[in-house]
């Protein structure tokens, strides 16, 4: 019998090899713009692709020293890398995912009165890698 998926697994801010914390959340955004090309003829003859974009932010709980060393590595632009830290199962849509090259842009906190404060990291990635399950 196949295992149930269970989603134990999450994503984890690595610096090198080392896991600083999990995310709470993770929103990705994909930019690859391309922009039509117009001639005295007809319109979108033509295309011109520009280059690739990939932000995301995450948000991790305010708990402990996490945050501050988010925040200088956001200060000193130390890059890191996001990676699966998976406890049992093979229960993600990616086989592999590698947001390489990392940097934060951003940080802004959420204060909360019935729950544990969150800060939000705004990010940008020099390079991912997907491969599908």
């Amino acid at each position: 019998m196949p295992d149930a998926l269970k989603w134990d697994t999450r994503l984890t801010v690595m610096v090198g090899t080392t896991p600083v914390t999990p995310i709470d959340s993770f929103n990705p955004t994909f930019n690859v713009p391309v922009q039509p090309l117009h001639s005295l003829e007809a319109d979108n003859v033509a295309h011109v692709a520009q280059p690739q974009a990939f932000t995301f932010t995450m948000a991790v709980k305010a708990i402990g020293p996490v945050v501050a060393q988010l925040t200088t590595m956001a200060l000193s632009h130390t890059k890191f890398s996001v990676g699966i830290q998976e406890a049992r199962g093979n229960d993600w849509t990616f086989r592999q995912i590698a947001f390489n090259d990392c940097y934060i842009t951003s940080v802004a906190n959420t204060i909360v009165i019935d729950g544990v404060p969150t800060t939000t990291f705004n990010c940008i990635c020099l390079e991912v890698i997907a491969t599908s399950a």
